[in-house]
């Protein structure tokens, strides 16, 4: 996915860009903004959405994890003050909206994280891995699905389309998993750890919580860093209460 070069600032207020971030020109873009920065805050991003999924029934565990959740939320509660400003100075920033909306959804807010990737998606209807997320916590809460109406938006010659259409019912994991298996070797990456990612998710909806668990930890063990859906497969094996 698309990271935001606002996103810099809430790399600073969750302590994760080092000295290197001023120090290395290497990835330095036209804005002047580091793109090797801005990795480190989808990772920083996704270690804070993994604690707040965080749960156990061990009495045992509960106090600690009651700790940790409490500082991941407060962490999230800072990001989304940030965003706040960054939407506030742009109100198109459609990747800010994204940001927050996913805050605000570990953090438990739904309607606001819905509402946020709504926005995110009428600044951008073509950007297809909105209408994913959002396709996504909508059926968290039972709700019908808006993806065959955000379809008309999207480029479906090109990936994460074959993702679209698994959630559409139009194509089978194989075949979709088929589709990530391309001769460059950084895009197959990309493409079957989202495919796994996405596989899962569609098996959790379905009940199948050992399938879903097992493409959860393909997609923790093989996606790239800076990719949302390795952390967020973390998350839901942690919530799912597996092993990695």
């Amino acid at each position: 996915m698309r990271i935001s070069t606002t996103t810099i600032s809430a790399a600073l207020l969750v302590g994760v860009v080092s000295t290197a971030f001023a120090a290395d020109q290497r990835y330095r873009d036209s804005d002047g903004v580091s793109s090797y920065a801005e990795d480190m805050v989808a990772a920083s991003a996704g270690n804070l959405i993994e604690k707040v999924r965080l749960d156990t029934k061990d009495p045992a565990a509960q106090q600690h994890n009651r700790g940790t959740k409490d500082q991941a939320k407060s962490d999230l509660n800072q990001i989304i003050v940030y965003y706040n400003a960054a939407i506030k100075h742009d109100p198109k920033d459609d990747d800010a909206y994204f940001h927050r909306g996913l805050a605000n959804f570990y953090a438990g807010a739904v309607p606001q994280a819905l509402s946020d990737l709504a926005q995110a998606s009428k600044l951008d209807p073509q950007y297809p891995y909105y209408p994913l997320w959002i396709d996504i916590i909508d059926k968290r809460g039972n709700q019908a699905s808006r993806l065959p109406q955000a379809i008309s938006h999207i480029d479906m010659t090109k990936w994460p389309a074959p993702v679209v259409r698994l959630f559409l019912g139009q194509m089978t994991p194989a075949d979709l998993l088929a589709a990530a298996d391309v001769p460059d070797a950084d895009t197959k990456k990309g493409q079957v750890c989202e495919a796994n990612f996405y596989i899962g998710e569609l098996a959790l909806q379905q009940g199948g919580k050992e399938e879903a668990a097992r493409l959860f930890r393909l997609a923790a063990a093989d996606c790239p860093s800076e990719f949302v859906e390795g952390p967020s497969a973390r998350s839901e094996l942690e919530a799912l209460g597996v092993t990695q």
